[in-house]
């Protein structure tokens, strides 16, 4: 007698919570390529803000560290260079410093990752995405 495979739904990695946050933060912003400067340093200062204001338990896995100079969060650090080597996010040379969200991005957002949230942590990602983008966009 066949048993049924049971399917734990997957977890929710801190890669995700980012890839999301800047699909959505996107898709706010109006644009066709939202695309903002960001050194390392930058980006570790938007999400440590983020962190503070906005207080969504989405963002717990960012934790920063505060014994250096500036903020630093590992986590955050290592999920945006698995987006940049996955093709989600780019960077624009000379110096690195300016981020885009590449295509792929939207797709991966709207195939893979939308369905994975509740409702209740898609309107705190949406909450999350107008902070980001308040920062990086300054009006």
């Amino acid at each position: 007698m066949a048993t049924a495979a049971y399917s734990k739904p997957a977890e929710l990695l801190p890669d995700d919570v980012l890839a999301a946050v800047l699909t959505l933060a996107k898709r706010k912003s109006g644009r066709d390529r939202l695309a903002f400067r960001g050194h390392d340093s930058d980006l570790q200062k938007f999400f440590r803000d983020l962190s503070k204001t906005c207080g969504s338990r989405l963002l717990e896995p960012f934790v920063f560290s505060d014994s250096g100079p500036e903020p630093y969060s590992p986590v955050l650090n290592e999920c945006l260079s698995r987006l940049q080597l996955s093709g989600l996010v780019g960077r624009e040379n000379p110096d690195y410093e300016v981020v885009f969200l590449r295509p792929s991005a939207e797709a991966y957002f709207t195939e893979s990752l939308s369905n994975r949230f509740s409702k209740d942590e898609m309107e705190g990602l949406e909450r999350i995405a107008d902070c980001f983008l308040k920062l990086v966009v300054p009006t």
